[in-house]
């Protein structure tokens, strides 16, 4: 298996080589979990893809703007053990 980041070529899930890369856009924007209409601009994040089982990860294209939206408005998940 790889370390999880598909950014390297490796599926974290499968251990498979067959990663894509490409772009998503997020048309609804990004919002707190059961927000109604609070949104950031519309994100454009990088998509790995892995054709052999269909994990999927996004990176967003995190500039100043985007980091303070994310660090004022999401929910943080803590480090977790293990």
């Amino acid at each position: 298996m790889a370390d999880g980041d598909m950014r390297k070529g490796r599926c974290g899930v499968c251990g498979g080589g067959e990663v894509y890369w490409g772009e998503y856009v997020a048309q609804a924007g990004i919002r707190p979990p059961g927000a109604s209409s609070l949104r950031a601009r519309n994100p454009v994040f990088d998509a790995y893809v892995c054709a052999a089982c269909g994990h999927t990860q996004l990176h967003v294209r995190l500039d100043a703007k985007m980091a303070s939206f994310v660090r004022r408005r999401l929910n943080r998940v803590p480090p977790q053990q293990g």
